[in-house]
């Protein structure tokens, strides 16, 4: 018995001797034919997609993984903007802004201090420039002084302020100018027709931190930008192109040179940790305000005009759960008032004010207050019927509040 378990150990050390000295035969026998002539075909390259039976019995290549080929993106060619001449065309239509503010202090004594931003040079005629800013650049303000292009100066004229829309129009007569600060600006080109899309490269212009008017250059982060400033809501550009202290009322131009935005605010945090978030006003939305600044007269703060509603704005809890369009909610109307006597009823959500947006009760307040009582407005109100909600225009004749019957 032990003799046969030995035999058995030693066949088995025989067979895989055997084996193992075929194996070293074969690859010596492969190596050399592998290497004839300096080449060696140790790296091999598989050329063709698909699979074919072997002819030979020789061990074949695996076949390559197979990608589906797609189509290249197209791309159109747009040609190259040169940021320095697209300045040069556009700095001369933007204005550096000084003012002197009176302000008071923790005991309400009045002090003078400054404030510096930038303006737009908008329109001219009648022997007039008329400059848009930002309201609060020329806010308290007690004296304002624009620098032109040339660094020629003159005392400018506030003409209208709103507050709600966060826009002011300065104007400066032109016979205050030299033939040479005439030369040196031009009245801006605006992008009304010309959309503006996320990712679209931008220039910002701006007397940015009152050193002079500079450039800088970035992107459309996103459009339509849900932003609470001091005098309310606002739906701004967002853009990563830098927006520094004095850049306000500055320009947001497109690789056009066409105005799309007025520079208005940025975020900022201590420990500078949020960077790229500026903001501008659209340009599309800052027209129809200014329009009205331009063509509205003074009158006494006690004519101002006044609906007679009871109002509160419709939140972004509400627009979730109603189906609320962002606006500003009608929760009463008064008897005999403005209101009442156009038609205006309890449910409706003011969306608009002569074609000027509104999005809380501050704006749509302010932005009636801006007319003279007797001037008749058109309001855009969103409105529930059978089949939802609908758009209608209310016109409404204002009235003075104290004409209005308790």
């Amino acid at each position: 018995m032990k003799f046969l378990k030995n035999l058995t150990l030693v066949l088995c050390f025989l067979l895989i001797a055997a084996g193992t000295c075929y194996g070293a035969i074969h690859f010596l026998t492969n190596e050399k034919d592998a290497t004839k002539d300096g080449k060696s075909n140790a790296n091999i390259t598989v050329t063709s997609s698909v699979t074919k039976a072997p002819t030979s019995s020789e061990p074949q290549p695996t076949p390559s993984v197979v990608l589906k080929k797609t189509d290249s993106v197209k791309v159109e060619n747009v040609s190259d903007v040169i940021i320095s001449d697209l300045a040069k065309n556009v700095l001369p239509s933007v204005v550096q802004i000084n003012c002197k503010v009176a302000m008071s202090d923790f005991w309400g004594r009045t002090q003078t201090g400054t404030s510096q931003g930038s303006g737009i040079i908008l329109d001219s005629g009648e022997g007039l420039l008329y400059i848009a800013t930002n309201h609060h650049v020329i806010e308290d303000a007690t004296a304002i002084t624009v620098i032109f292009p040339d660094s020629s100066e003159a005392e400018a004229e506030l003409l209208g302020s709103d507050a709600a829309g966060d826009l002011a129009i300065l104007t400066v007569a032109t016979d205050k100018l030299s033939d040479d600060a005439l030369a040196s600006c031009r009245v801006a080109s605006l992008a009304t027709e010309t959309p503006t899309e996320v990712g679209d490269m931008v220039v910002a212009l701006g007397n940015a931190l009152g050193y002079g008017t500079s450039v800088t250059v970035g992107y459309v982060s996103a459009l339509d930008r849900e932003v609470s400033g001091d005098y309310g809501e606002f739906l701004l550009i967002q853009t990563d192109a830098a927006i520094n202290p004095g850049n306000s009322g500055g320009a947001l131009v497109n690789m056009k040179g066409e105005v799309i935005g007025i520079n208005s605010m940025k975020y900022a945090e201590s420990y500078s940790r949020i960077e790229g978030m500026g903001f501008a006003i659209p340009i599309t939305q800052a027209l129809p305000i200014l329009n009205e600044l331009k063509k509205q007269k003074s009158f006494p703060a006690e004519e101002a005009g006044y609906l007679g509603v009871y109002i509160t704005t419709v939140t972004s809890e509400m627009q979730q759960t109603f189906g609320w369009p962002k606006g500003v909610y009608v929760s009463s109307v008064m008897e005999n008032s403005a209101a009442a006597s156009a038609g205006l009823i309890s449910g409706d959500i003011v969306l608009s004010v002569n074609g000027i947006r509104v999005y809380d009760t501050e704006q749509l307040i302010s932005r009636v207050t801006s007319y003279q009582a007797g001037t008749e407005i058109n309001l855009v109100v969103s409105r529930e019927n059978d089949s939802g909600r609908s758009e209608i225009t209310v016109p409404v004749t204002l009235m003075v509040r104290d004409d209005i019957k308790d």
